[in-house]
């Protein structure tokens, strides 16, 4: 009988403990700060534009050969069926020898062509530069779509959180109409709505549980991680954000915006590119030299060298040089007018998340304000329920807008911290700086 007892006590404290300590979460831990650090290093997007990059580079290159010493080097070996012979005086006379080989050195250098190699030089690293200026964008575009996807996650997490809150909260309810059920005190029919209510908030919580898994995998994907991998993102303790007036977020925009560059450094190495397509038909001067060996045991000299300066001019191509020169100044022209729409849409970008930072900010406060009284809202009806004097209608409906404020609030809240990193992002503000930052700041609290 005694040890009945105790096996009795120890399988209790055995379910005591395992409540008490439930399974911590598994998977990587991640955070804003690591997390853009994996994205600028690891993002598909950002490895696909560093190809740009190398290519811009390589024309760079190629134009500034243009500016260099050409050196080609050669050799030949010729067989013949006869001997090279000639008359003389009625006598044939050899000249070279029936099979000779012959090679040499030769030494290209452009002196003058009106600039042309020059322009086109200067025009790649202009192109050069915005591929760089591109690239920066691209990083940027990616640095914000991870920031989104993370709050977006983080955010599902919270609605996970309040579905589960909605299912306990109207499990108690019920357990205490079954408790009142079982006393005689209500009827079965007020059970029922009660009990469907409950089914709804599970289904809800289900969606919920979904739509975490699905917002993790494109999380993953953003970050070129397996799709199912597990991960535990740590939310950033921000308050309601300080930020500048319309005006100066313009202003800060038209001088920090990557995108304002780019078409900045197009422009120059159009017109670079313009310069040289106009004195393309100009005389080249050029100055060459070499040396050269053929074999032959009748030449006095076998080896030569030689040097020399020349001057080399296209008369007539048919139009194709003025016709390159209409076609890029074309272009030039709209790259300015695309420059003149980007300008304009990152204006409308900027007065457009202004605008969502403030109206998700406005949606916080008062969003805050409504949960503490949801709360009490279903305090108050659950004692007027347990004194006769409220209906379960009553209760079953403050559960309702407790879990709409709960809700609201989460969402009110994920949406300024997103529409804060779009605000920033459209001010060209760097995001990594940003939120390493925040975090820097929030670190201490949380050691704390």
């Amino acid at each position: 009988m005694r040890n009945r007892i105790l096996i009795a006590i120890i399988l209790f404290l055995m379910a005591v403990v395992s409540t008490a300590a439930p399974e911590e979460k598994t998977g990587r831990v991640l955070t804003l700060r690591d997390g853009i650090s994996i994205v600028q290093k690891d993002s598909r997007l950002i490895k696909i534009s560093s190809y740009d990059d190398e290519m811009a580079f390589q024309s760079s290159m190629m134009a500034r050969s243009a500016l260099l010493p050409q050196l080609n080097a050669g050799a030949s070996k010729i067989y013949n069926r006869n001997k090279s012979e000639m008359k003389f005086a009625g006598i044939e006379v050899p000249t070279s020898d029936k099979n000779t080989y012959s090679f040499g050195i030769k030494v290209y250098q452009t002196l003058f062509d009106f600039g042309k190699s020059l322009s086109n030089y200067r025009a790649s690293k202009e192109y050069l530069e915005a591929a760089k200026i591109r690239s920066e964008s691209v990083k940027r575009v990616a640095t914000l779509e991870f920031i989104t996807a993370y709050f977006d996650l983080l955010e599902t997490e919270r609605m996970i959180e309040v579905a589960q809150k909605e299912v306990e909260s109207l499990a108690s309810y019920i357990k205490d109409m079954e408790h009142l059920y079982e006393q005689g005190v209500i009827v079965k029919n007020d059970l029922l709505p009660a009990k469907v209510k409950l089914a709804d908030a599970k289904q809800k919580l289900i969606v919920a549980r979904n739509g975490r898994e699905i917002a993790e995998a494109r999380l993953n994907n953003i970050l070129a991680f397996p799709l199912d991998e597990r991960l535990i993102v740590r939310d950033i303790n921000m308050k309601l954000p300080q930020y500048p007036g319309i005006e100066e977020a313009w202003n800060t925009a038209e001088g920090q915006r990557p995108e304002i560059f780019f078409y900045n450094s197009r422009i120059k190495s159009s017109e670079a590119s313009a310069r040289a397509k106009a004195v393309e038909n100009l005389p080249i001067v050029y100055a060459e030299g070499g040396y050269t060996y053929a074999k032959n045991s009748y030449q006095v000299h076998e080896n030569n060298l030689s040097g020399g300066i020349g001057v080399k001019m296209n008369l007539y191509d048919g139009g194709l040089a003025r016709a390159d020169l209409m076609k890029e100044r074309a272009l030039q022209n709209q790259i300015k007018e695309e420059k003149g729409k980007v300008i304009e849409d990152i204006k409308l970008e900027v007065e457009d998340s202004h605008l969502g930072l403030k109206n998700a900010c406005e949606k916080v406060s008062v969003a805050s304000e409504a949960i503490g009284q949801a709360d009490e809202n279903v305090r108050a009806f659950r004692a007027k329920y347990a004194a006769g004097v409220a209906t379960s209608t009553d209760v079953l409906e403050a559960i309702t807008l407790q879990t709409r404020a709960q809700t609201n609030y989460y969402g009110a809240d994920y949406e300024m911290k997103r529409d804060y990193a779009k605000l920033m992002y459209s001010m060209g503000i760097d995001l990594a700086l940003v939120y390493g930052t925040m975090e820097e700041k929030n670190e201490p609290a949380e050691r704390q």
